[in-house]
């Protein structure tokens, strides 16, 4: 921390985010960088850089005692463990020897499938977030965004970087290769006329100061631009679209020969400590069932693992994750989002001189003859984005709110967060404290091979396999069923993850017995009933016909005329189309083939 803050004028502490650095080869220790904002009693805040050195987390292991069980559990009560403690860098090693596996070598989730171990998949940076707002619960703002934008040479076909901004509120820095400017004579005083001519309004509306620079080479853009987001510390930059910045910025930095993890590092991370990893999403979704569909570049989660005061955020992905159950968009470029957002007030530059171009097209156009409308073209890019934010609050306040302590890296996997609020829900409020169990690479067991498998149970029952019980209400043919029916039932699941496992109490812990096979019930029967069952009166009569054979409401009401001496008997239309037994789940015809209905004249329909 500073030793410019005096102790006794600082009200607490803020944590924003935290990044694990991992020890360099051959050794052993660790640090965790904490970006936090220091609150002081006056009411101002600074930004502050954190390292934690050795830090150690907890893990659970089962006592001796009461390792009787070969299967893993959810969770397990506190009294039955042992608390233990150990370093990141050394957790696994630790699991392993508290567990009597000290030999153990290769995938750590492998070693994970011990049941005797709890509480090790929380990570780190989770419980170092956790502890500081367990610690400061009142200290929470609003995360501040700065936005990154950069444009490409599309003119001289090398694709380099020819200039990028970096907009923070009431500061916008400008990197502009001297090769784009060329001669232009007093470049940068026409470039502020250009500002002032084009977007004055809004720039006199944050007060914004306007920094620019013209670099010899393109890497120059990028270390100018981080050179100012170390300096002024905020907690995202936002990148819209992360997957194309990132990708030119790296071949940049590799071209120049500089080492991405000294540019995005923060100062003061020891060299040995800073490290870099720009993960890509996966653009493809695979279901259990082998089917594969791709995924969209707005639900692709990139991740940048860096030691630094910022954390890189794809804004986009972010827009769309927060929407998703909304339906999707027709597009998610910033343009369409903007325009969206703003009623078409705020929208992308467009310049009546290229007003006929689209796409490449228009970027070429531009960097040919108008290249200071370009610049500012770049520059509000990143001021709209701010912009959009702070009209959003997607990154200000709603992501973060919904992460809680949840590592940003996972904010896409709602199991992970799930998870992460259940661990403390479990050791801190639960009436029982418990700590909830780890996963491995192997969470079946062999006896869950004996139940129905967890895919195929959306179904879709084709057109044969429907009854045709509709009604005739065709004038000119009153014989001739519709698709049209008096009286329907249906039940459609809303976010039947995670609700349906509260709702019907499913868990290892409450499951005393679990149904395998019903003789002489199929297996896609069993699946259509399981689905079913959850509509509960609504589908009783057909659940009871296809799991117990009890009579249909066609047999039942020839039961009642017997009963009553009369003589009832159902038009041969009526009954085939609408007994139970008629409509097959089992590749059966359709049609049934009572002996009695044999010696009927067909024509009688």
């Amino acid at each position: 921390m500073s030793n410019a803050a005096n102790q006794q004028e600082i009200k607490g502490y803020e944590c924003k985010h935290v990044v694990y650095c991992p020890p360099p080869k051959y050794e052993r220790g660790d640090y965790h960088l904490v970006k936090e904002i220091i609150h002081f009693k006056d009411g101002t805040t600074k930004p502050n850089v954190r390292m934690l050195k050795d830090y150690k987390r907890d893990f659970y292991v089962t006592k001796k005692g009461y390792r009787t069980h070969k299967d893993k559990k959810e969770w397990e009560k506190i009294e039955r463990l042992d608390k233990l403690q150990s370093t990141q860098s050394e957790l696994n090693f630790s699991i392993a020897k508290a567990l009597g596996m000290a030999g153990m070598k290769g995938d750590p989730r492998v070693m994970k499938r011990s049941p005797y171990l709890y509480g090790s998949d929380i990570l780190s940076t989770c419980v170092i977030k956790k502890m500081y707002m367990d610690k400061f619960p009142d200290l929470n703002t609003q995360y501040s965004v700065a936005c990154f934008d950069i444009e490409a040479d599309v003119v001289e076909g090398e694709n380099d970087i020819i200039m990028a901004t970096l907009s923070f509120k009431d500061r916008v820095f400008t990197a502009i290769q001297k090769r784009y400017i060329g001669n232009l004579h007093q470049a940068e005083e026409k470039l502020r006329q250009k500002f002032d001519h084009h977007i004055g309004d809004v720039y006199a509306d944050r007060n914004i100061k306007w920094e620019m620079m013209i670099v010899e080479r393109p890497v120059d853009i990028v270390l100018e631009c981080f050179k100012r987001a170390h300096e002024w510390k905020p907690d995202f930059v936002a990148i819209w679209n992360i997957a194309y910045d990132m990708k030119k910025i790296l071949e940049c930095l590799e071209k120049a020969g500089y080492r991405p993890e000294d540019v995005f590092s923060d100062p003061a991370v020891p060299i040995r400590y800073r490290h870099f990893n720009f993960k890509l999403g996966p653009n493809m979704k695979v279901t259990a069932s082998g089917k594969k569909s791709p995924i969209p570049p707005q639900a692709q989660w990139h991740t940048v693992f860096c030691p630094a005061s910022f954390y890189f955020i794809d804004a986009m992905c972010v827009y769309w994750n927060l929407r998703s159950q909304k339906g999707k968009d027709p597009s998610y470029s910033l343009d369409f989002i903007l325009r969206k957002t703003f009623k078409d007030k705020i929208r992308k530059l467009k310049f009546e001189e290229g007003a006929h171009l689209r796409g490449i097209d228009w970027h070429l156009f531009m960097q040919k003859h108008y290249k200071l409308e370009y610049v500012i073209y770049n520059a509000f890019d990143c001021v709209s984005m701010e912009l959009l934010d702070e009209a959003t609050k997607d990154l200000q306040l709603t992501m973060p709110s919904f992460a809680g302590w949840t590592d940003f890296c996972n904010f896409n996997s709602q199991p992970r967060r799930l998870v992460d609020k259940l661990h403390y829900y479990c050791l801190e409020e639960a009436e029982e404290k418990r700590v909830i169990g780890s996963t491995s690479d192997e969470m079946k067991t062999e006896m869950d091979d004996l139940t129905l498998g967890l895919n195929n149970w959306i179904v879709t029952l084709p057109a044969h396999l429907v009854a045709d019980n509709g009604l005739c209400i065709i004038e000119e043919n009153d014989m001739l069923r519709t698709n049209i029916r008096g009286h329907v039932g249906d039940l459609d699941v809303s976010a039947s993850y995670p609700n349906g496992e509260c709702v019907f109490n499913i868990s290892k812990e409450t499951t005393y017995k679990e149904l395998c096979k019903i003789q002489g019930v199929s297996e896609r029967t069993q699946r259509l009933q399981g689905i079913n069952l959850s509509g509960g009166a609504t589908n009783a009569v057909e659940f009871a016909c296809e799991m117990f054979g009890m009579p249909t409401l066609d047999q039942w009401l020839e039961a009642f005329a017997e009963t009553q001496g009369q003589t009832f008997e159902i038009p041969k239309y009526t009954k085939l189309l609408t007994r139970a037994d008629t409509v097959s789940t089992s590749g059966e015809d359709f049609y049934d083939d009572d002996e009695d209905d044999d010696d009927e004249d067909e024509s009688d329909f």
